[in-house]
């Protein structure tokens, strides 16, 4: 007499199906015997053929893996936390599935005066600074471009522009008018009426760079007090002492309205008049000249020479006269 039983087992999620088919027989009566038959049978899995999307490029892949991880690992690929996967790694895979994977890339950003690394999986300059929580004016500059794809290792340098419109008061400076005056005294001033400063409103657009101010442009100008001039007396009138009539020649000295004479001591101011022109300077003795037998009265300083006469003409008659105020 025989008892057949059959029983089948599920052993794992890899589908490999383990089939245990046991055939146990009665035991015959006075045979003695006892028979047992068992078979396991093991399915490997199947190839499957995938799409490998590595950074926008595609690759086409042949695996026995079962979840996108294993692909992964299989392919030599390492992730990183910043890096992107879909769908993910646990996710079980099929013949024609597609696999999207962008590899993060490390980059310098320079902003507001400071610097630091960013991981990111973005390669356009504009998405890297949004990714880093860097926002941009659209007067903001940025090296490389906005719109510029960069690669691993790269730096990225956001200049900060602003612009802005500010009123302020300033200042106009009153401007100091001589006036001569015949009643006093040669070389003597007097103050006839004091300056006062003006005031005007000036707009000005600032272009700051990185917070330095680079440009100023006036937008508009409107004067809220007049300046008042001051204006000085200039005394004129002179106290002639001793008149001489000769000759002046020049000499390369001091560079400053001076001159040499035997007449006048050191200090004396003295009024010379071409008597041929009638061009006047004043002149103020600093030296002792010129040599005797010369022919010559004075010597003028070059500077002083050419107020009156070419330099080139050398000597001119002239005449000297003595200011005693």
């Amino acid at each position: 007499m025989f008892n057949n039983l059959s029983k089948y087992f599920l052993v794992n999620p890899k589908r490999e199906i383990i089939i245990s088919l046991i055939l146990s027989l009665s035991i015959v009566c006075g045979a003695g015997a006892f028979w047992v038959f068992d078979e396991r049978k093991t399915v490997s899995p199947i190839s499957k053929k995938i799409d490998l999307y590595y950074d926008g490029h595609l690759f086409k892949v042949e695996t026995k893996k079962e979840t996108v991880g294993q692909l992964l690992a299989e392919q030599g690929i390492d992730l990183a936390e910043e890096d992107v996967v879909f769908p993910s790694v646990d996710t079980e895979i099929f013949s024609g599935s597609d696999i999207y994977f962008k590899k993060a890339i490390e980059v310098k950003i320079e902003v507001d005066g400071e610097s630091f690394l960013r991981k990111t999986v973005c390669h356009r300059v504009s998405e890297i600074l949004t990714d880093a929580d860097v926002i941009l004016s659209h007067l903001d500059r940025t090296e490389p471009a906005k719109d510029e794809i960069i690669s691993n290792g790269q730096k990225i340098k956001v200049t900060r522009i602003n612009i802005e419109e500010i009123e302020k008061e300033e200042e106009i400076p009153f401007e100091i008018k001589e006036e001569e005056d015949d009643d006093l005294k040669w070389r003597k001033k007097e103050i006839e009426r004091e300056g006062e400063t003006g005031i005007k409103k000036v707009k000005y657009r600032i272009t700051y760079k990185d917070g330095q101010e680079i440009s100023r442009e006036k937008l508009s100008s409107k004067i809220i007090k007049k300046p008042v001039n001051e204006i000085i007396k200039v005394g004129t009138k002179i106290e002639v002492g001793k008149t001489k009539i000769g000759l002046a020649s020049w000499y390369a000295h001091t560079g400053t309205m001076a001159c040499a004479s035997r007449m006048f001591p050191r200090g004396t101011w003295l009024r010379v008049t071409n008597r041929a022109t009638g061009k006047q300077i004043f002149v103020v003795v600093n030296d002792y000249g010129p040599m005797r037998g010369t022919g010559k009265m004075i010597d003028l300083d070059k500077v002083a020479f050419e107020k009156i006469a070419p330099l080139g003409q050398g000597v001119v008659e002239v005449k000297v006269e003595e200011i005693l105020n």
